[in-house]
């Protein structure tokens, strides 16, 4: 249970005046501990002792955990049922503040149902009618986003390939084209972005249409490749979130291992392979536009504070995701920190600074302009670190000769 959503329960509950300096230490996410006060009438205070408020907690924590999996099984009936049970004892207002704890948490269908629920009761006279519809509006946005989302993850599954049960999921992209590097009009830039010089991929490359996960890592681990190296996760989480804290050395024992696996030569991307890919066709700083927000990618450590799983987020225009921020990914480049005399034609820049390899994309940790298209960073290849991945990259054999 998301901790937003397990901290919003205790606002269902009676509020017993002996527990309210627990209570205070651990919601971090309420706005003041009068809104326990709003949501209970004064004549059902509780008097009863820590224990029994324990217990109640647990109580509505099971409730919420039921309401949860009626939706999952399409019993959107018996979920309402529920929050009402879960509801019984408190005021109005409870539905929009439970409708709001459950949009931070991205619960939709919880929040929409929490919503529409406070409509229905209080009307246009309710106190906080217009902020409740405003807020159904944004998530009735999201669970559109969401519903675009599944169609994109199973079109990349329909479009794309995998060369072994647990392999990456792999996508070819179109040969093209593009000028690689950053403007010296672009906002934010660094000299290392330049000289912009003209890159042509006119062969055939597939491409992971995801950042390597820690259960694809893992796979690899358990088959005693990868050196047997576990990265740590930093309490959030493995399976389809992205592998952190890997460093260039790991990321290229995992395509050797992952090679010898299918018999197909993977490894990762070139810089210019990686920026062509990013851009997905566009010239400009994002392959959103001019402009990117926190609902197109995962990046500024203050909205979300750590990775999300892959694929959360729209894909660009060639069916990848995650090319702005989240993790940045290792690809194949010694440091350079200009461009002149860099490889066009697609191929890894192996010359410069060799004990330093690039990094590209940005992350959940920094600021907007960190996750540009041209943006670049670099480490020393055995660095490891919780915003560092990789995805995966092979060429593919050309049928028209």
């Amino acid at each position: 249970m998301p901790l937003r959503v397990a901290l919003g329960l205790l606002w269902l509950l009676p509020f017993p005046s002996i527990a309210q300096p627990d209570i205070q230490l651990g919601l971090e996410t309420m706005q003041s501990v009068s809104d326990l006060y709003h949501l209970v009438p004064t004549d059902q205070a509780d008097q009863e002792g820590v224990r029994t408020f324990w217990d109640r907690m647990d109580l509505m924590s099971d409730l919420y955990q039921q309401q949860t999996e009626a939706l999952e099984r399409g019993h959107d009936e018996a979920a309402g049922e529920l929050l009402d049970e879960v509801a019984a004892h408190v005021s109005d207002e409870f539905y929009f503040l439970y409708g709001q704890e459950l949009n931070d948490a991205e619960s939709y269908a919880l929040a929409e149902l929490s919503l529409h629920r406070y409509l229905e009761l209080v009307g246009e006279s309710g106190p906080r009618y217009h902020a409740a519809l405003e807020l159904l509006h944004e998530v009735s946005d999201a669970m559109e986003a969401e519903r675009h989302l599944l169609a994109a993850h199973a079109n990349a599954e329909r479009l794309g390939f995998r060369d072994c049960r647990g392999c990456p999921l792999m996508v070819e992209v179109p040969k093209g084209t593009y000028t690689m590097g950053s403007p010296a009009t672009e906002t934010m830039r660094d000299d290392d972005e330049g000289p912009q010089h003209v890159v042509t991929i006119d062969y055939r490359l597939a491409v992971g249409v995801y950042e390597v996960t820690f259960a694809e890592w893992d796979a690899c681990v358990r088959d005693g490749g990868c050196e047997r190296y576990s990265p740590y996760h930093e309490n959030w989480g493995r399976a389809d979130r992205p592998v952190i804290n890997v460093s260039w050395d790991d990321a290229k024992a995992y395509v050797a291992w992952l090679s010898g696996e299918t018999g197909e030569t993977y490894r990762l991307l070139s810089e210019a392979e990686w920026e062509y890919v990013a851009r997905a066709g566009t010239s400009t700083p994002f392959n959103t536009g001019e402009t990117i927000s926190t609902g197109d990618a995962n990046y500024n450590s203050a909205i979300r504070g750590r990775t999300t799983p892959v694929g959360s987020f729209s894909p660009n225009r060639y069916g990848l995701h995650d090319l702005h921020g989240n993790v940045q990914e290792w690809v194949e480049d010694c440091w350079n920190d200009r461009y002149r005399r860099a490889p066009r034609d697609g191929s890894a820049w192996t010359r410069g600074e060799c004990d330093r390899r690039v990094l590209r994309g940005g992350s959940w940790f920094v600021m907007p302009w960190h996750v540009r298209a041209a943006a670049r960073s670099s480490a020393e290849r055995w660095f490891r670190y919780f915003t560092n991945g990789f995805r995966v990259a092979r060429t593919l054999p050309d049928t028209s000769r």
